[in-house]
C-alpha cells in the first residue's frame, strides 16, 4: 500500500471518467457557448464557436461553475496524455467513435484494446486533476474513487 495515495478503485474509476465524459461533457460544452467540433481541434481557441445570446458569465454564476475553464481542462486533458491514450480519449469522447471501431483505428485486438483504454481512463482521472487547477476551474471535480481501508470508514487507516 501506498504512503501517499489513498489506494484506487481502478473500475469505479473508470466508470466515472466514462459517465463525466459521456454525460457531463456535452452539457458543459453548451454552456461554455462551444460545440464538439471546438475540442477536436489540438489547440482550443480563446473566443467560443457560436453563442446563443444567453449571459454565459451569468449562468456561470448561478451554476457555481465555470464551464468555459473545465471544457479547456478537458481538452488540455486529452491533448496531454501519452499518445496512445489521447488517440483513444480523443476517439471515444470527442469523435464519438464506438469502441470497436477506437480498437480497429489502433490495430489492436478487444482484449488488448480494453486493457489501453482503462489505462487511458486512469490517466485521464490522475491528469485531469492537474489541468483543472491550472484552469483555475471550480469546483475542482475529483473523478477518482477509492476503495474502503480495513475500518471500512473510507479514511487512510492509522
Amino acid at each position: 500500500m501506498s504512503l501517499l495515495f489513498r489506494e484506487l478503485d481502478c473500475d469505479k474509476t473508470c466508470d466515472r471518467v466514462d459517465e463525466f465524459l459521456t454525460d457531463d461533457l456535452e452539457r458543459l460544452i453548451l454552456m461554455a457557448g462551444r460545440n464538439l467540433t471546438d475540442l477536436r481541434s489540438p489547440s482550443l481557441s480563446l473566443a467560443p464557436g457560436h453563442s446563443s445570446g444567453t449571459n454565459h458569465a451569468e449562468v456561470n454564476i448561478i451554476h457555481g461553475l465555470n464551464a468555459e475553464a473545465e471544457v479547456r481542462a478537458i481538452h488540455h486533458t486529452i491533448y496531454h496524455l501519452p499518445e496512445m491514450s489521447k488517440i483513444i480519449m480523443r476517439d471515444l469522447y470527442i469523435y464519438q467513435m464506438e469502441g470497436w471501431q477506437v480498437a480497429d483505428a489502433i490495430r489492436y485486438g478487444h482484449t488488448q484494446y480494453n486493457v489501453l483504454r482503462r489505462r487511458a481512463q486512469l490517466f485521464f482521472a490522475d491528469s485531469f486533476d492537474h489541468w483543472q487547477r491550472y484552469m483555475a476551474c471550480s469546483p475542482i471535480i475529483d473523478l477518482h474513487r477509492y476503495k474502503k481501508d480495513r475500518n471500512n470508514t473510507g479514511n487512510l487507516a492509522e
